[in-house]
């Protein structure tokens, strides 16, 4: 399990834990087609994405991923969300957006801290 320092809107700067995290993500952006995306990683609060696309941060989202449980079980889960920050990763051979769940529901909040502690 790491720590990654993620960009806030207003420009601070938290540690926030995550836990790696590789599926298949629909992303849903207002006015776009729906792109389906990677995940890096996954914490409580939010998660890191690799996209074709740069997006802009505060660009809010709408994400549907499944969520593998400790007990072999998947949990389907879909929740708003706003974009912190986008940097491009050669290494990755795209942009790394990390996004913060916005209005997440209890159950979904409830798994992923589950999730990362492991």
């Amino acid at each position: 399990m790491s720590a990654i320092l993620t960009s806030q809107p207003d420009g601070e700067r938290r540690q926030v834990e995550r836990k790696p995290l590789s599926v298949r993500v629909r992303l849903a952006l207002a006015g776009r087609p729906e792109m389906e995306v990677r995940s890096i990683d996954a914490g409580a609060s939010g998660m890191s994405l690799i996209v074709d696309v740069n997006l802009p941060p505060g660009t809010t989202c709408n994400l549907a991923f499944t969520l593998p449980l400790p007990d072999g079980g998947l949990h389907k889960a879909q929740t708003a969300a706003v974009i912190a920050h986008s940097t491009y990763s050669s290494k990755r051979s795209g942009f790394v957006i990390g996004v913060q769940f916005k209005g997440a529901p209890a159950d979904l909040q409830a798994v992923l801290a589950r999730y990362v502690k492991g």
